[in-house]
């Protein structure tokens, strides 16, 4: 534990540079788009007002303000998932950086999930207007949104750390993730309550990182309810193995970087 706080506190020191990259490689997603970074507005907007326009009026769904109830786990999940696939690249595709570079490995996969992170909390921003408009208005609750956010960011670190650790040494992680993010997907109660899910593997979703994680959103956000102070409990747990063992991994790897990319 004692090289795990020295490593937090390297990256800490290292603060500004991972912000500059993360900004930097948010301008470089939309360069050569002509509104630039409008369409980091642009792309919540518009999944808003299709999925109000299907399911309000020509699939209506019978679950309260579902284009609510959707977005408030779909855009988490695109927060985890573009963070998931981009960074497990990311050693080996910025292998010439890693070689000459004199700052920690860590800093290119945290400059990734920070350019994602900006997008989600402009897409959650985005989300508390469309709120108001649905009749949902904010509660003391809506307090727990940082932590919330703080915790899946923590949680995604880690997952993120081990991928991108392991693909410079086993090419097949890539595609494995591909995989696996699919089957994560439809295993996310994100287009389904959980009251649909059979009683007899519910308790298997409980296992699931995101699914937690789209419950607390929408406890807060949709229902206005405190968030179940157990489920924050788990999920702080989770972030914090996460953290723990996706850094493990990276530093298992680190070594071999700049002669395997």
């Amino acid at each position: 534990m004692k090289s795990f706080y020295l490593g937090l506190k390297e990256l800490y020191d290292f603060r500004n540079l991972i912000i500059v990259l993360a900004i930097k490689e948010v301008k470089i997603r939309y360069k050569s788009a002509v509104l630039g970074w409008v369409w980091s507005l642009l792309n919540p907007l518009l999944l808003m007002l299709i999925f109000t326009v299907i399911f309000s009026f020509i699939f209506p769904v019978g679950i309260e303000k579902f284009p609510v109830f959707l977005l408030c786990a779909l855009f988490p999940w695109f927060f985890f998932s573009t963070s998931f696939s981009q960074t497990t690249t990311s050693i080996v595709e910025n292998a010439s950086l890693l070689k000459k570079a004199s700052f920690p490995c860590e800093v290119i996969p945290l400059s990734i999930i920070g350019a994602n992170l900006l997008n989600f909390v402009i897409a959650l921003l985005l989300l508390f207007v469309f709120l108001l408009f649905s009749q949902s208005y904010p509660t003391w609750y809506w307090l727990y949104i940082p932590l919330i956010i703080l915790l899946e960011t923590i949680f995604v670190a880690g997952i993120c750390f081990a991928a991108a650790a392991l693909h410079t040494m086993f090419r097949d992680v890539k595609y494995a993730v591909e995989l696996t993010l699919l089957v994560w997907f439809y295993a996310t109660p994100i287009f389904y309550p959980l009251s649909f899910v059979p009683e007899r593997i519910r308790p298997l979703f409980f296992f699931n990182p995101l699914g937690l994680f789209a419950g607390l959103y929408r406890d807060i956000l949709l229902y206005g309810k405190c968030p179940d102070i157990l489920v924050l409990g788990i999920i702080t747990v989770i972030a914090f193995l996460s953290s723990v063992i996706g850094w493990l991994v990276f530093q298992r790897y680190k070594k071999f970087f700049v002669d395997v990319t």
